[in-house]
């Protein structure tokens, strides 16, 4: 009989543990809910830099936490602004656009139709308003009653011409005066263009905005005014004047001795006189509206009127701001 030897085996398993990543959950992050507004609509919304794709006035969700908020639109500024967007909580913010305006000269010349050198001075104006536009230039040619009382000009409008020439102690022609405080000489373009060019660098203070109209034998202006910047201002002293002029006045024949027939920019009436009207009550950043009306005189040409508004402080005579309906 077999033996048979039952030998015990032994079955060691070894079974090592299997480290496995978890997969990778999309966790979503926590926003909050901003209202943005400001004074102007439509303006581009921009958080950290970057455009949400959201214009004013609306409500962007943003992540929790510290932000900056900036809004951008054309013709505006505005500074970048800290926020801070808390969970569950509505925060509204509300920002200031400023418009961007920018600064339009005054030239305010004194000229006379008898007076020689003033062929010379009326042709580099000529040039210059040509050359600058009327979105950075406004020209006003005050009769003067020298070398000649009898200037046609002059003598339509005595009282407002010499105001005015009055007001800078003006004694020859031609005078130039650039924004109230500059007088350059006359016959130099490169010495005209260097003030007005250094006139423009200026920040706008104010803004203009003028229209005009003719209905039946009155001409109409309507003129609204902003204060945008009142800083080192006393607006007491400020005042807003309204000149109604007429361009290309062409004559058969000279009206003086100079020889000219064609004159430009001729003042033919302040409006409501030439001592202007006080803006001691305007208020930052909202419109003041006036309404200026004249009967046309029937020795202008209708279609050839324009009007230049312009702001100046009455004790240093400097001109803030102007513009015109050219």
């Amino acid at each position: 009989m077999k033996r048979f030897l039952i030998i015990p085996i032994l079955i060691i398993l070894l079974i090592s543990a299997c480290n496995t990543n978890p997969p990778t959950q999309s966790i979503e992050e926590a926003l909050g809910k901003v209202v943005i507004t400001s004074n102007v609509n439509n303006a581009e919304i921009w958080i950290d830099n970057k455009f949400s794709n959201h214009y004013t006035p609306d409500t962007v969700s943003i992540t929790l936490g510290s932000h900056s908020l900036q809004l951008k639109k054309i013709g505006y500024s505005s500074p970048s602004q800290n926020i801070t967007v808390i969970n569950d909580s509505i925060n509204t913010y509300h920002i200031e656009l400023v418009e961007i305006v920018s600064k339009l000269v005054l030239l305010e010349d004194f000229a006379n139709v008898s007076c020689t050198p003033c062929v010379t001075s009326n042709k580099i104006i000529e040039s210059i308003q040509h050359s600058y536009g009327k979105e950075k230039i406004a020209i006003i040619k005050y009769p003067t009653s020298f070398p000649s009382p009898f200037d046609p000009f002059y003598t339509a409008n005595k009282p407002d011409s010499d105001n005015r020439r009055a007001y800078y102690n003006v004694n020859t022609a031609p005078t130039i005066v650039v924004d109230g405080l500059l007088r350059p000489l006359p016959q130099d373009s490169n010495m005209i263009k260097q003030r007005i060019d250094a006139q423009l660098e200026g920040k706008a203070k104010f803004k203009i905005v003028v229209q005009d109209s003719i209905i039946s034998s009155n001409y109409t202006v309507n003129i609204s005014v902003t204060l945008l910047d009142g800083s080192e201002i006393s607006l007491n002293d400020v005042f807003l004047h309204c000149v109604v002029t007429e361009t290309d006045i062409e004559f058969a024949s000279p009206p003086g001795s100079n020889g000219e027939t064609k004159f430009y920019n001729v003042m033919r009436v302040m409006l409501p006189s030439n001592q202007g009207e006080s803006l001691s009550t305007l208020v930052l950043n909202q419109q003041r509206y006036f309404e200026r009306s004249t009967p046309i005189n029937s020795n202008w040409v209708k279609e050839k009127l324009n009007t230049v508004v312009f702001i100046q402080n009455k004790i240093t005579k400097e001109v803030y701001q102007a513009n015109s309906t050219f």
